[in-house]
């Protein structure tokens, strides 16, 4: 991919197959099962959900219809297959799939959709190709310093979520996913939405696209807390039961 190439062209070159984390321990894998019925909980109980996001003035999302959950169960299937084939997150190897994750999200396998919506697709190369770089460069650094991968999710989906967002849309879902990869990649297990850390999940994570901004001063002051209070929720709200008994 062209990214990739740009990003070695520049010497940035990241490791993007297995062995390549030096935190790494056993690649885990995902039970798609368990991943689908969270997320039916969540669509069964969308109207509960988006009414107490009203209430508590988090601000109300995009209905969790059917279709939301069939492409965001696609997305972790995709994301499945990226473990087995031992692709490291955030890697030159990843790029890539980082962009079709977000596809994932808004089109599911839909061909068809993909070609309808083919100029939003183009928009979000360009948004993803401007805002990568910096994200890449923090989550090697933070890596090779070995900090915990709780740590690295945890502020890549601040990063991602916060302003400039990485893509056009799908922020919060992408961003949730990539986090995950990075956790799933050390063996750690993943989030996802489920009827109960949806209000948990939603508050902090509004709050961080609308006052983290790495273009501003301010909001570059602001990050640190972002990230150290986003830590704490994901390390409290990832959960092993949507991981295979037999990982590796």
């Amino acid at each position: 991919m062209s990214l990739a190439r740009s990003n070695r062209q520049r010497g940035h070159a990241r490791s993007g197959a297995s062995g390549g984390s030096s935190i790494r321990a056993v690649i885990a894998r995902l039970d798609l099962p368990a991943i689908n019925q969270a997320l039916m909980g969540v669509e069964n109980d969308w109207p509960r959900i988006d009414a107490d996001l009203a209430r508590l003035k988090i601000g109300r999302k995009d209905p969790f219809t059917a279709f939301l959950r069939a492409n965001m169960l696609s997305a972790y299937a995709y994301l499945d297959q990226l473990l087995e084939q031992g692709i490291a997150p955030l890697s030159d190897a990843s790029l890539e799939h980082l962009l079709l994750l977000n596809e994932r999200v808004h089109y599911g396998t839909d061909a068809g959709l993909r070609v309808q919506y083919q100029a939003a697709i183009l928009a979000t190369v360009e948004k993803f190709s401007v805002n990568i770089e910096p994200i890449l460069d923090w989550h090697e650094r933070h890596r090779r310093h070995g900090n915990s991968p709780y740590k690295l999710a945890a502020e890549t989906y601040v990063s991602i979520v916060g302003q400039p967002q990485l893509f056009v849309e799908g922020n919060h879902r992408t961003g949730a996913l990539i986090a995950s990869w990075i956790n799933l990649y050390a063996g750690l297990p993943p989030f996802v939405l489920s009827v109960d850390n949806a209000l948990t999940y939603f508050a902090p994570s509004a709050e961080i696209k609308q006052f983290a901004d790495r273009s501003t001063w301010r909001g570059r002051r602001r990050i640190p807390k972002y990230r150290k209070s986003f830590r704490v929720f994901w390390e409290h709200l990832v959960e092993r039961k949507y991981l295979l008994d037999a990982c590796g």
